[in-house]
């Protein structure tokens, strides 16, 4: 039997099973797909994964070069604060980002694009007869502006605000309910502020507010529509020598609560996030971060257990 005459008997198969289960059975399902989507990094955390340093003004005319790797593991799912089963995600994501600062209207700003990959894997068998047993493919193109209205390197001071589209051209199955590719649009206002509170130690905040548009083609055809939700990130960073920098930092989520078919699922996230890491800056302006994660607290979906992140960088 050949991989793609198997690959759509499975989805066949899916199918028969997903449209053969009772509405309230679907009903629980949608929210179990829908805390693995946030599980692996789609939705859980703020649209934007901001890192250290991504608020820091940069020339007009410099161009930056940044690939990320992450690897996660979850468990869950959650329901109102409590575990209510112990299963476990896995997800692979790698994404490549690009850079380019110019002047406007005598302020530096940067346009910004990104593509990303990933890997998504559900630990139980049964589970991914009917969701799926993975979803691997690119995810939605990010397309991005940010405007610094201060950008005061005497004092150390920068303020960015940032909007980005996300459009609907990632990987996406309709027969399969565990995709990494949302089929929908995506709007993202973001800001930054980064202010060096000593020499050696800095703040920076970031608030997110994300709009979502509707997913027509979810689970056989259903509607999914999401609330507005927001974010907050913040860091603290210390510089221990010009090479290398220690950061703590915390994000806070609200709302992104879901309706299938109009009929509410009631089940925003409301996770908080803690992570550390290490920054080292690099001859020829390039930079490595390395970051540990894990949320410490969540009411509706999978917990982000552990997660690993790389991010090299390079200006041009």
């Amino acid at each position: 039997m050949s991989a793609t005459f198997h690959h759509g008997q499975q989805q066949a198969g899916n199918r028969r099973q997903w449209r053969a289960m009772p509405r309230c059975g679907r009903l629980c399902l949608l929210s179990l797909v829908l805390a693995i989507s946030r599980g692996t990094g789609t939705a859980s955390a703020a649209t934007n994964d901001i890192f250290p340093g991504d608020y820091y003004a940069i020339n007009p005319g410099d161009k930056v070069f940044s690939l990320y790797l992450f690897d996660r593991a979850n468990v869950g799912p959650y329901l109102g604060g409590e575990q209510v089963a112990d299963s476990k995600v896995k997800g692979r994501i790698g994404a490549i980002r690009g850079v380019s600062a110019f002047s406007l209207a005598g302020l530096t700003a940067t346009a910004v694009a990104v593509l990303s990959c990933a890997d998504l894997k559900p630990s139980s068998a049964a589970l991914g007869d009917v969701i799926g047993s993975h979803s691997t493919g690119l995810g939605d193109l990010r397309l991005g502006m940010t405007i610094w209205p201060i950008n005061h390197r005497q004092t150390a001071n920068y303020l960015g605000v940032t909007a980005m589209v996300i459009a609907p051209t990632g990987h996406y199955i309709s027969d399969q309910l565990l995709n990494y590719g949302e089929n929908r649009w995506r709007w993202v206002l973001a800001g930054g502020w980064q202010k060096d509170i000593t020499p050696r130690l800095l703040i920076e905040l970031s608030p997110e507010l994300t709009l979502y548009g509707d997913n027509r083609n979810y689970a056989a055809g259903q509607r999914l529509e999401q609330d507005p939700a927001l974010a907050l990130t913040g860091y603290l960073r210390w510089r221990l020598n010009p090479s290398f920098h220690l950061h703590i930092g915390a994000q806070r989520n609200w709302g992104g609560a879901t309706r299938v078919d109009g009929l509410a699922l009631k089940n925003p996230p409301e996770n908080t996030r803690l992570n550390l890491g290490l920054t080292w800056f690099l001859p020829g302006k390039q930079q490595l971060i390395l970051r540990l994660a894990e949320e410490t607290q969540i009411e509706n979906g999978f917990r982000i257990e552990r997660e690993l992140a790389l991010r090299y960088q390079k200006v041009f």
